[in-house]
């Protein structure tokens, strides 16, 4: 948050000669006093994890080999996923996610989210631009529109190499939103289904019970981000879509 400073209360002062002809039109202002006003830079917003996060991408980037077999990245729903090269195995994976990523900051940070790596694959997640609370909420169709620019420049920029999407999951901390995230996922089932390099996963339904809810064993506590059994979950679902490919 950045505090500019309107000035006010400006005193004005002519000085005006007795006769016409000698007058000089002159203007003095003093200055006397100033308020506080409240701005927020849209910049601000999208590096605000620039020295958190994204500092530690920067630094694995340094020492980690460029060669690998997939790249997740997105937020925090892959980067907490911490037995995932476990869960990969054998297949050498490099995890690129970040707390409170959205889709909109993930173009401003590519560069530093790629970095050097070579992967012969990619696979995506990422669902905090339309959270439930967010003053900066877009639609569904803008979601969809920053997420195909996203994969038309990894597809110019890694040919010939897949991307994986994985479907939004329908936490119950964000039930409220379930309609806009169920018509993102379906435009991007759509998408991929004909997209030469873009595959669709679906990492939503098998996190729901028999009655299409949010299934409570699979979240932590928050009722947001995946407990150990739901990345069991999700490692039964991506692991084979991997391997065969």
């Amino acid at each position: 948050m950045k505090i500019l400073t309107l000035l006010l209360a400006i005193i004005l002062s002519t000085a005006c000669a007795t006769k016409p002809a000698e007058s000089n039109n002159s203007t003095t202002y003093t200055i006397t006093g100033s308020i506080s006003v409240s701005s927020e830079s849209d910049l601000e917003w999208i590096t605000r994890y620039d020295k958190t996060d994204l500092e530690k991408l920067r630094e694995r980037a340094a020492v980690e080999p460029s060669e690998c077999d997939v790249l997740f990245f997105g937020s925090s729903s892959i980067r907490l996923w911490s037995s995932l090269k476990e869960d990969m195995a054998p297949l050498t994976v490099v995890n690129r996610g970040y707390g409170g990523a959205t889709l909109r900051d993930l173009h401003y940070n590519y560069q530093t989210v790629m970095a050097h790596y070579r992967p012969k694959a990619f696979v995506f997640y990422c669902e905090n631009d339309m959270s439930a609370k967010s003053k900066r909420n877009i639609t569904a169709g803008d979601l969809f529109d920053l997420t195909r620019l996203l994969f038309e420049r990894l597809e110019r920029d890694y040919p010939n190499t897949p991307v994986y999407f994985l479907a939004i999951k329908h936490s119950e901390r964000r039930e409220n939103i379930r309609a806009r995230q169920a018509l993102f996922n379906a435009l991007m089932k759509e998408y991929c289904d004909k997209s030469e390099q873009a595959i669709f996963i679906d990492t939503c339904t098998p996190l729901l019970t028999e009655e299409g809810k949010a299934d409570p064993s699979f979240y932590l506590e928050d009722k947001l981000h995946l407990a150990p059994e739901g990345y069991a979950v999700w490692k039964e679902v991506v692991r084979p879509f991997l391997i065969k490919d």
